[in-house]
């Protein structure tokens, strides 16, 4: 290789290293398989943080999520998948968000409350898609407690809910 090859090439590789990453930019899809250029892009300018609150998403909804980095030229990297938190309705931040992968809820019941959770009854056999559940088998005028735990599709549940009481009349 002669002098000017090897002057060129150092020059074109500090040009690459000085091309560094100002920011990312977001990408959303209601599809996790659409591919990559039918995704939406969410932002104009490159957010620097990594930190993007989505101000157009609907309640309900799932979403997925790219991002690409974004250098001073305006060039993007290939998509990557971020890993994402949420912050619901009370302030928590959780560590992904629960409808990407929500497949139910486990509904557990005892008559004593004092029982530990491990050996309640579960109370159905398949995830309840909703929030509503009728128990049959109760007594009537006797206190029952509940508690349930959602479930995603592999079967992995989450911290148990509030114990609630309840009288069947």
């Amino acid at each position: 290789m002669n002098k000017h090859k090897i002057k060129q090439k150092r020059k074109l590789l500090r040009e690459e290293v000085d091309k560094k990453y100002v920011g990312f930019h977001v990408y959303r899809s209601v599809n996790e398989n659409l591919p990559f250029i039918f995704w939406e892009r969410l932002t104009d300018e490159p957010i620097k943080d990594g930190s993007f609150n989505d101000p157009t998403a609907e309640i309900g909804q799932r979403y997925f999520y790219k991002l690409t980095q974004v250098d001073a030229d305006g060039n993007e990297s290939a998509p990557v998948t971020p890993q994402t938190s949420f912050t619901d309705h009370a302030g928590n931040v959780h560590a992904q968000n629960p409808l990407v992968d929500f497949g139910g809820y486990n509904m557990y019941r005892s008559a004593d409350k004092d029982v530990p959770l491990e050996r309640w009854e579960r109370r159905n056999k398949e995830p309840i898609p909703t929030t509503e559940y009728k128990d049959e088998g109760v007594q009537s005028g006797e206190i029952y407690f509940y508690y349930v735990r959602a479930v995603d599709s592999k079967g992995n549940e989450s911290a148990p809910s509030e114990i609630l009481p309840v009288i069947r009349k």
